[in-house]
C-alpha cells in the first residue's frame, strides 16, 4: 500500500479552505495548519483532523509538502522562518505574482502550486474545473506537484514564473477589472434610482459568448462603429461623474485603437 502523502498547510485563508480539503479527499494526511489566526487555523484543521498551530517555530518538521498560502505580501518573511528542508521534502507557494525562486533559501525542492480562481471560504468552488498552473525549480518538483495537482484538477500545466505572472495579469483583467466595472454600473443606475437587475439577462448573455467565442470577433458597440454621435450623448450624462467619464473614453479609445487604427 502507497505511502500517504503528509502535507503542512501554512496559512487557512480563501484558497487553503478549498486546496486543503479537496487534497485530504484524496486521501492525504494534512498534518497540521498554521495560521496567525489560531481560529482559522482551527476551523480548517477540525474539517481535516489536523493539529493547528500559531507559531512558525513550531511548524511539523516530517511532512513531504509544505504549501504556502499566505498573502502576496507576508511569503517571503513566512518562508525565512521555516527550518531547512531535506532534500526529500518539498515547499510550494499558491501565488499567482510571486517568483518560485523567493523560496530557495528553505531549501528542499521549491516551486509553485497556483490554482487560478478567485476563492471565497463560503462559496463552494468544484476544484476539478480549476486550472492549476504547476513551476518547480527541477524536474523531480515538477513531476511531484504536477502528479498532486492531477489528483484534485483536470486541467493541470506546467509554466515559468513568467508566464505565470502573465496568466496572473490576465485573470486580474477579466476578473477583477469585470467585476469593478459590474460595480460601477450598478452605482451608477442606483444613483438614478434604476433597476440593475435590468442588465442582468446581457451581463449572462455577455459571458456566454465570451465563453464560445473569440473575444476578439464579438465586440459590438459605439466605440467599434466608431459612432460618434452616441458616444458624444454617453459623455453628456457622464459630464458630472469624471471618473465614469474617463473610464468610458479610455475603454472606448482602446476599442477604436483595435479596429479602426487610422481613427
Amino acid at each position: 500500500m502507497p505511502k500517504k502523502k503528509t502535507i503542512v498547510s501554512i496559512g487557512a485563508g480563501n484558497i487553503a479552505h478549498h486546496i486543503i480539503p479537496a487534497l485530504h479527499n484524496t486521501g492525504c494526511l494534512i498534518k497540521q495548519v498554521f495560521s496567525r489566526s489560531i481560529v482559522n487555523a482551527e476551523a480548517l484543521a477540525s474539517i481535516v483532523q489536523a493539529s493547528t498551530t500559531d507559531d512558525l517555530s513550531q511548524i511539523n518538521t516530517e511532512a513531504d509538502l509544505y504549501l504556502i498560502m499566505v498573502n502576496d505580501d507576508a511569503i517571503a518573511t513566512v518562508s525565512k522562518q521555516l527550518f531547512a528542508l531535506t532534500n526529500n521534502q518539498y515547499i510550494a507557494h499558491t501565488s499567482g505574482s510571486i517568483d518560485s525562486e523567493v523560496l530557495r533559501e528553505v531549501g528542499g525542492n521549491y516551486g509553485c502550486f497556483y490554482p487560478l480562481q478567485s476563492f471565497k471560504k463560503n462559496h463552494p468552488t468544484d476544484i476539478s474545473e480549476v486550472p492549476i498552473l504547476i513551476t518547480g525549480h527541477n524536474e523531480n518538483t515538477k513531476v511531484k506537484l504536477h502528479s498532486l495537482a492531477k489528483s484534485i484538477s483536470n486541467n493541470v500545466s506546467s509554466i515559468t514564473d513568467k508566464d505565470r505572472l502573465r496568466y496572473h495579469l490576465a485573470a486580474v483583467m477579466i476578473n477583477n477589472f469585470t467585476n469593478h466595472l459590474a460595480c460601477k454600473t450598478s452605482l451608477y443606475l442606483q444613483k438614478y434610482n434604476l433597476d440593475s437587475s435590468v442588465l442582468d439577462a446581457l451581463t449572462k448573455k455577455t459571458f456566454e459568448k465570451i465563453l464560445t467565442a473569440n473575444a476578439c470577433d464579438i465586440q459590438t458597440g459605439p466605440a467599434i462603429r466608431n459612432d460618434k454621435k452616441v458616444e458624444k450623448n454617453h459623455l453628456k450624462l457622464l459630464k458630472d461623474e469624471k471618473e465614469l467619464s474617463r473610464i468610458y473614453k479610455s475603454i472606448s479609445r482602446s476599442i477604436k485603437k483595435q479596429y479602426h487604427e487610422d481613427s
